[in-house]
């Protein structure tokens, strides 16, 4: 089930370039029509939208937070590629399906490959649902939606938010260090587990390099949610209670966790977290932030915790209960599309 192709999603990077002031237009009539708050936390998704099925929750808790003008989802780009090639093309589905079919996608050429195997839900999303992504490698590059889309927006004004792998951070940090110290406020990422373990998180030891050069040379302000965050916020069960159209819904049923479709019994929300976080901040009802200090990656892919209070870094610890936070979580996991809501 497939839309009409979209051509913007297929096009080279020269051309994207070419096409920069459609995309342009197109996304400030989205904006009026949609009547987002100008304040809204203007977003950056790096997804690794083949594993674990808590990044198609993300998409489901951002697009939920963008129908309250909370944020504007500027890109979505994925790491971490799938055998199936289909990681872009279930992030299209999720976008589609929450009424943003045009919000640019780039995918991650030259990095690691997701864990080995295969997707048990990026392929079915591809092929159940609609939208107009091909295949991941006939994606825009990820650098290049990076660039075209910092570029056009004000200074210290976008939030990256990174839910998996490394390797588009440390290529944007490696090529265009200045247009991140100029264009954004800061980086959220999950991974790693503080303030010390030996646990070799995924995010941080699938691509170790990668995770090394960012915590070395990002030029600005790292948040840190570590492992231990969302291992405590079991979510996705609700999801029952959206349509069968819901291509999130269809993620969790077919992602199994601890023996069972994670649809009934939910999963952790290490990456829901984060995005949260991203777009609201430090809230005090549910965080507690640490002061500044420095995240260094060792050799074997841990994370180790040194504090300085001048430093670029911290990292974020639940407050309270952690089932309060997950039913925040899991509630705009589960709210309707606004554009629905009007059909």
């Amino acid at each position: 089930m497939m839309r009409i192709l979209n051509p913007l999603r297929l096009v080279g990077t020269a051309a994207l370039l070419v096409l920069a002031p459609a995309v342009e237009l197109h996304a400030k009539e989205s904006h009026a029509r949609r009547g987002a708050d100008p304040a809204a936390v203007k977003l950056i998704l790096d997804t690794d939208m083949s594993g674990d099925c808590d990044d198609a929750g993300t998409l489901a808790l951002l697009h939920a937070l963008a129908d309250r003008g909370e944020c504007e989802l500027l890109a979505t780009i994925v790491n971490r590629a799938d055998f199936t090639k289909a990681s872009a093309a279930a992030v299209d589905a999720i976008n589609t399906y929450y009424g943003r079919p045009n919000i640019p996608i780039g995918t991650d050429k030259v990095g690691p490959t997701a864990l080995q195997r295969t997707s048990p839900y990026a392929a079915a999303l591809r092929d159940e649902f609609p939208h107009d992504i091909v295949a991941d490698d006939q994606a825009p590059d990820a650098l290049a939606i990076y660039r075209k889309i910092l570029a056009d927006q004000p200074d210290a004004s976008v939030t990256l938010c990174s839910v998996g792998a490394f390797s588009n951070l440390a290529e944007l940090c490696r090529h265009e260090p200045e247009l991140v110290r100029a264009k954004v406020q800061r980086l959220v990422v999950m991974g790693g587990e503080f303030p010390d373990s030996d646990r070799r998180e995924t995010n941080v030891a699938t691509h170790r390099d990668a995770a090394h050069f960012v915590a070395e040379h990002w030029p600005g302000e790292i948040i840190w949610h570590g492992y231990e965050i969302g291992d405590a916020l079991i979510t996705g069960a609700k999801l029952k209670q959206t349509p069968q159209k819901n291509p999130v819904r269809r993620a969790y049923e077919l992602r199994r966790y601890r023996g069972r479709p994670s649809i009934n019994g939910g999963q952790p929300s290490y990456d829901q977290a984060a995005a949260l976080y991203a777009v609201r901040g430090s809230e005090p009802a549910f965080w507690e932030t640490s002061s500044g200090g420095h995240v260094r990656v060792d050799a074997e892919g841990r994370t180790r915790w040194s504090t300085d209070p001048a430093g670029p870094h911290r990292y974020v610890k639940i407050v309270g209960p952690p089932q309060r936070l997950a039913a925040a979580i899991e509630a705009l996991m589960i709210e309707p599309p606004a554009h629905l809501a009007k059909e």
